[in-house]
């Protein structure tokens, strides 16, 4: 009778203990904060860009012993076009590869105004360019959302030089020459997909001559080509 009165006791204390627990609140974890995820330039990013380039012309013309000199050219256009290109962040180190393609505006002549040798007054020499495009290598070093880097590598553009003796006609060389292109600029990038920047660059293309003859005058023209540029760019990454 005992043994049974204690097993009893013990069933109806469980009880009791089994109910007041369910009448306790629930106890959950407090979420934990969200984290910001970590900017990176890595990936890759395709862009617009507009801005201004000067480029400087040295003529050199040449008709059997006769050579006629220009230097100190000078010429200012516009520019503008795009960009498609890939960084790799490596700590705060950037490296990247840019291709770009751009339309530009220049046109320079010059007007032979005494006669001298074949050349008689009026007799011209035009060099024009209406396209640049380059593939480029980048270095750079980040502050988080500011980057700034070098960049450097090879350049291409149009180079149509026409020659017009008075009386006689034209002759036009329309062809592509390379050269390399060295520079610099600064990015920011506003939100994780967009970032704005300026660059600046100096291209040198070399000499190239242009050769031909009319009216039975054989003549070449040596241009030598250098051109500085600085654009702002926008670039959309994904």
């Amino acid at each position: 009778m005992r043994k049974a009165l204690l097993l009893s006791s013990a069933v109806f204390a469980a009880a009791i203990a089994s109910a007041s627990a369910a009448d306790l609140p629930v106890r959950t974890m407090a979420p934990l904060p969200a984290v910001a995820p970590i900017f990176t330039w890595t990936g890759f990013y395709i862009g617009i860009n507009a801005g201004g380039k000067w480029a400087d012309f040295d003529h050199t013309v040449t008709s059997g012993a006769s050579t006629l000199g220009f230097t100190g050219d000078t010429n200012s256009s516009w520019i503008a076009g795009g960009q498609l290109g890939y960084n790799w962040q490596i700590g705060q180190w950037v490296l990247g590869i840019e291709g770009d393609v751009d339309a530009q505006d220049f046109n320079r002549t010059r007007v032979v105004g005494t006669a001298f040798g074949p050349f008689i007054a009026g007799d011209s020499f035009t060099v024009e360019s209406k396209w640049q495009a380059s593939l480029r290598g980048r270095i750079g070093y980040t502050w988080d959302r500011v980057l700034l880097y070098v960049t450097g590598g090879g350049a291409w553009t149009q180079a149509k030089g026409t020659v017009g003796l008075v009386g006689i006609g034209t002759f036009t060389d329309d062809r592509t020459v390379s050269g390399g292109t060295v520079g610099g600029g600064i990015e920011y990038a506003f939100t994780n997909n967009v970032s704005l920047g300026v660059e600046g660059r100096w291209t040198f293309y070399g000499d190239h001559t242009f050769s031909g003859a009319l009216g039975g005058i054989p003549f070449s023209d040596k241009v030598t080509l250098d051109t500085a540029e600085v654009m702002g760019k926008i670039n959309f990454r994904f």
